[in-house]
């Protein structure tokens, strides 16, 4: 029984080990996914897309493995759709297509993939095989994928739907399904679903829009991402929507402005490795067409050609050479360059889009019936007039318009027949887009013309708020230097005005004070002889000492130097008081320096009591009542 026990309580440690070995490598294996995570941020971020898409093949495995072993939780799941999204995207960044299709093919079939991640896997499978040129297999996965239920992540979904539709447009010539696709990856984003790349979706909604004769809504489509764009987005964002709004404006006849915006696609392509950088020549060229400007066009045409050939970019060589081709057409001289080009590149159309293949075989029709090869000529012409009038495009058009002038020349009825009644249900169809059209043109010209009225005006306002600005700064400015030259001579002024002051003090302070030092010398002196002369004959001798040693010159520069500080006080008092004598305005003159009764004996060379007659004489000539203070009534005027 105790064995039994032991046995026991050893099976729960174990477990109990086991479980925490479990927890400790999960939480390990967690954080090194999270560091895998951070990685690959910083390799997107330095453009190493190659290395991205290694790590993630790398890890991809691990995350599977630990799922089957632990069980698909939330967390695990988690990780598994980001290493497969990285691997995903950047099969189509590096443009491994073939080797991606085949990834997904091997991948795809393990069961947490189906199971957890359907919509992810079709996407990814569709966009290759459409990138590829695998044009009916990417439209059964496409298809696939609609049957699915709606991927209810937003945001997966966005980015889903950008790859989904581009299949549908490409590969299947559906521009309806393509924009209905697009236009529920609005609706998501509007409900507030995240994608990097959503101006690259809103311009690409805008040129499908363009393509359905939907002119208005391309150019709200247009704006709505130009204006979005900030310089914290990757600039490819921005380019489609200037490029595609550049094509419209030239659609439209409104030929500067197309090349307006072309020029600004082009800045941005350039940001952003180049992107998209070929197409916009070649968009620019066919600018230059319809202006009749041909060195310009096929200046741009053979930019686009070396551009595709320096990217190894397969679609844009092909596509630029039919361009050339369209473009020799128009020159009965350049006949034998453009069947030339023709026939050598017809044998690489096997993925191409359809419409690029359709464009051809009227390119080279054209040039096979104008080189005299007429049964050729004419059946690639009609074959192109009939994939091109079945996707609504404007070269079909052109296409049977050159059969029945042919079937009239040569008195082929039957065939005229044939040719005008299609051309007729096309035309149908395609007077209502031009009548769309015209309208959709006149709207945005008038809105441009508003919109250049409304910028001149505010422009204009802009220059005189500018200049009024400019006039309030100088006037400002003038004012200000005029305040400190003003201040400035103030200050000068102020503080001269303060050092005459001072200086004039310290002279009166010593005259007063040398003054004083005299008559103390002069009392002592009269002391001395007192003491020595016992008779009253010395009395002449004493009565010289004790006179006023202030001289006059020392009077006169005491004057002075008071006038100074109060240029005003002499002639005050003397106006109200005219009967005083010298001595009293003196006497006045030291009162109003503050001197004490002793000091001004003292000054003034007299005893104390002849100081005191002296004030007494002033008030009685003043005629000061007893309360009145004589100090007081004479520094009255010093203010």
């Amino acid at each position: 029984m105790n064995t039994g026990k032991l046995l026991f309580l050893l099976l729960i440690l174990l477990t109990t080990a086991c479980s925490h070995h479990s927890n400790l490598s999960g939480q390990d294996e967690m954080q090194r996914w999270d560091d895998v995570l951070k990685q690959t941020d910083a390799l997107l971020r330095e453009r190493k897309a190659q290395q991205t898409l290694e790590l993630a093949k790398q890890t991809l495995p691990e995350v599977l493995e630990a799922a089957e072993k632990n069980g698909a939780t939330d967390t695990l799941l988690y990780y598994l759709r980001k290493m497969f999204n990285l691997c995903g995207n950047n099969y189509i960044n590096t443009k491994q297509y073939k080797a991606g299709i085949d990834y997904m093919d091997s991948i795809g079939r393990h069961p947490l993939i189906r199971e957890h991640y359907p919509h992810e896997l079709l996407s990814f499978k569709a966009g290759l095989n459409q990138l590829y040129g695998n044009n009916a297999e990417a439209i059964r996965l496409a298809d696939e994928y609609l049957r699915l239920p709606t991927c209810t992540n937003d945001n997966e979904f966005i980015r889903q739907a950008e790859i989904v539709s581009g299949v549908y447009m490409y590969s299947g010539d559906n521009l309806p399904r393509a924009i209905e696709i697009l236009e529920q990856a609005m609706a998501a984003y509007r409900r507030g679903g995240n994608f990097p790349n959503m101006l690259r979706l809103i311009s690409r909604l805008g040129i499908y829009y363009h393509l359905n004769g939907e002119y208005e809504k391309a150019i709200a489509a247009n704006q709505e991402a130009i204006a979005t764009y900030n310089d914290s987005i990757a600039p490819s964002n921005v380019v489609i929507a200037y490029g595609e709004q550049a094509n419209l404006y030239a659609e439209l006849g409104m030929y500067d402005q197309a090349l307006e915006m072309n020029g600004k696609a082009q800045h941005y392509s350039r940001l952003k490795d180049n992107y998209g950088l070929g197409d916009l020549y070649r968009y620019r060229a066919q600018i230059f067409r319809n202006t009749n400007q041909k060195d310009s066009v096929f200046h741009y045409l053979r930019l686009g050609e070396q551009l595709s050939m320096k990217q190894n970019s397969f679609k844009g060589i092909f596509v630029n050479k039919v361009e050339m081709i369209d473009n020799y057409l128009d020159y009965p001289d350049s006949l034998q360059k453009a069947l030339q080009l023709a026939l050598s590149i017809c044998p690489d159309t096997v993925r191409m889009p359809q419409w690029a293949k359709h464009q051809l075989n009227l390119c080279l029709g054209r040039a096979l019936l104008q080189s005299g090869k007429e049964q050729e000529g004419i059946r690639l012409i009609d074959l192109a007039a009939q994939n091109l009038i079945g996707m609504y495009l404007i070269g079909g058009r052109t296409a049977n318009e050159i059969l029945m002038d042919y079937y009239l020349d040569k008195g082929l009825n039957n065939d005229f027949v044939r040719c005008y009644l299609r051309n007729r249900q096309f035309a149908d169809s395609l007077d209502n887009n031009e009548k769309k059209r015209a309208v959709a043109a006149a709207n945005i010209r008038f809105d441009a013309r508003q919109k250049e009225k409304e910028n001149r005006m505010l422009s204009a306002q802009v220059r005189w708020q500018q200049q009024q600005l400019f006039y309030n700064i100088c006037i400002s400015a003038a004012l200000l230097l005029l305040l400190i030259i003003t201040t400035a001579c103030f200050i000068i002024r102020r503080k001269a005005n303060r050092q005459l002051i001072e200086n004039n003090e310290r002279e009166i302070q010593a005259l007063i004070t040398r003054q004083q030092d005299l008559n103390r010398r002069n009392e002592q002196l009269t002391k001395e002889i007192e003491q020595a002369v016992a008779t009253n004959n010395l009395n002449t001798v004493r009565q010289l000492t004790v006179q006023s040693l202030l001289s006059k010159e020392d009077e006169n520069a005491f004057r002075r130097s008071f006038a100074t500080l109060h240029p005003s006080y002499l002639p005050k008092l003397r106006e109200r008081y005219p009967q005083l004598t010298r001595n009293e305005e003196l006497l006045a003159m030291l009162i109003c320096m503050n001197q004490s009764t002793d000091e001004i004996a003292l000054i003034m060379g007299i005893n104390r009591n002849s100081v005191n007659v002296v004030r007494s004489r002033m008030r009685k000539n003043m005629e000061l009542s007893k309360e009145q203070s004589l100090d007081e009534v004479l520094k009255r005027y010093l203010s």
